[in-house]
């Protein structure tokens, strides 16, 4: 069972996020993804899952522009 120190640090982290503008999302993903963020962790290319998913949804839908010189 949590304990009221755990529980007051996570509200604290929510809090901190919600001010910064995060939003918190939950998903159900397949069996198959899931399985692929967790390698992908376990290899080292990212250092937790949220970092995985937070990075393949900026590369899905966040657009950058080319920067050009003329």
């Amino acid at each position: 069972m949590p304990t009221a120190k755990g529980s007051d640090a996570v509200q604290r982290l929510r809090r901190a996020r919600r001010e910064r503008g995060d939003r918190e999302m939950n998903v159900w993903v397949p069996q198959q993804i899931g399985a692929a963020i967790d390698e992908a962790v376990e290899h080292g290319l990212f250092r937790s899952r949220q970092e995985a998913i937070n990075r393949a949804l900026e590369a899905a839908f966040v657009r950058k522009e080319l920067k050009t010189v003329t």
